[in-house]
């Protein structure tokens, strides 16, 4: 197989930052532009969330509890096409020791093509190798987090609380 300069081979989705994805193996070219901590408004949160079928719970749509985590969540990767909201990997991060990743959301239509795995790249490369990324991850995202090298484990407690 050929091999682009930035290490990825013309069968796979290849990353090249802000500009583009291409995956010549099977003639598809996607034009996306990551931007870190770009803002985001409540409806293309809402418009993202709703689309991705990725959340459930009965506030997950209330626009003033979105706008509230918008306005503290601390790092945002978001992956764009055309001016549209694609994909998003959210973060609340101290930048020095730890991140928690509160979601990746990826369109439908656009999953299962390595974009997952090129947000969290951003936000590794943003935030550096001293900060450990925590998370915590549906059953069926597991082997996605494993792929890439983390680790799960079994010390986390939390206590749930009703909106």
């Amino acid at each position: 197989m050929d091999r682009f300069d930035d290490g990825c081979w013309v069968s796979q989705v290849c990353f090249y930052q802000k500009t583009n994805f291409y995956n010549f193996g099977r003639l598809l070219i996607i034009m996306v532009e990551i931007k870190v901590n770009k803002r985001i408004t409540v409806n293309q949160l809402l418009t993202l969330y709703k689309s991705a079928g990725f959340v459930e719970e009965k506030w997950s749509y209330d626009s003033k509890r979105l706008q509230t985590m918008l306005d503290h969540t601390q790092l945002t990767a978001t992956m764009w096409e055309n001016g549209q909201l694609i994909g998003m990997a959210r973060c609340l991060t101290d930048y020095e020791d730890s991140c928690y990743l509160s979601e990746i959301v990826i369109l439908p239509a656009y999953q299962r093509k390595g974009l997952g795995k090129q947000l969290l790249k951003t936000i590794q490369a943003y935030l550096g190798s001293r900060v450990t990324i925590v998370l915590r991850a549906d059953p069926e995202a597991i082997g996605f987090y494993k792929a890439l090298g983390y680790q799960k484990l079994s010390k986390l407690v939390r206590i749930r609380r009703e909106a």
